[in-house]
């Protein structure tokens, strides 16, 4: 832990009963960027854990992750799993923020958001489509749609498109209402354990009927994102995830390895 906790005060304590300002985690966030505005967590260090938020704000840590959720959201905070919560910015930034390391990274980015499955349909690679994905000109590979929220009722992330095998055709059914990531769902039914994540980002003018599904004008530029999730029998899935291109942040963190003498 990088910042020292000081407890509450009776007054703050009463003000942070207060019903009237809203939703205890809401409460909690508000506190939390206040300290951030004011300095006593600097950008580019790490805030206290959630249990030892949990313990000061006498709440529990779900209350504590759904703060730290919608601060991550507005931009103020950065989550790595195992690593803590780090101040990226004092300032409230527009857009999306994405930045991990691992699959588990992943899967809690699938955890702390909400899939809507829009529906699948069966489709015939063409040769630039299978080159893409990493299958084969003429196989069949089911392709599900869907919508990426901040939350129930929040705002939309990204349109989704998910080209699966089609020898996982039995399990399709099951992820209409799965909240987790696909390449999850899918390890645990083929047995296959994924070794290795490709990573293709580009610029894209986004189709039109994507677009309209995430209420933006036609021609919007996006920012596309392609996943190949591999194991040794080849692709599980290859996921397009399209982002408006104003709304969306894609952060890598780079270090020099260490060099030989």
């Amino acid at each position: 832990m990088e910042q020292s906790l000081k407890k509450n005060s009776p007054s703050e304590d009463s003000q942070m009963s207060d019903e009237s300002s809203g939703p205890r985690y809401s409460r909690i966030q508000k506190e939390l960027v206040g300290r951030i505005a004011n300095g006593v967590y600097p950008v580019g260090r790490l805030i206290p854990t959630e249990a030892e938020l949990a313990q000061e704000f006498d709440t529990s840590r779900f209350t504590i992750r759904e703060a730290l959720r919608c601060m991550t959201e507005d931009g103020y905070v950065e989550r790595r799993q195992g690593m803590g919560t780090r101040v990226i910015s004092a300032k409230p930034l527009s857009g999306y923020y994405q930045s991990f390391e691992s699959l588990q990274e992943l899967f809690q980015i699938a955890l702390d958001t909400y899939l809507v499955v829009l529906g699948n349909k069966t489709v015939t690679l063409d040769a630039k489509l299978a080159e893409r994905v990493g299958g084969q000109e003429g196989e069949q590979w089911i392709r599900v749609d869907g919508i990426r929220w901040t939350e129930p009722g929040g705002r939309p992330i990204c349109y989704i498109q998910s080209f699966i095998p089609e020898r996982f055709e039995a399990v399709i059914p099951e992820l209409a209402t799965y909240q987790g990531p696909f390449f999850n769902i899918l390890e645990g039914y083929s047995r296959e354990t994924i070794k290795e994540t490709q990573q293709e980002i580009r610029a894209e003018a986004m189709p039109p009927e994507i677009a309209a599904s995430l209420g933006l004008p036609a021609e919007s530029r996006s920012l596309q994102i392609l996943r190949r999730y591999i194991t040794d029998s080849g692709v599980l899935i290859a996921s397009f995830n399209w982002h408006p291109a104003d709304q969306m942040t894609y952060r890598m963190r780079i270090r020099r390895g260490r060099q030989s003498a």
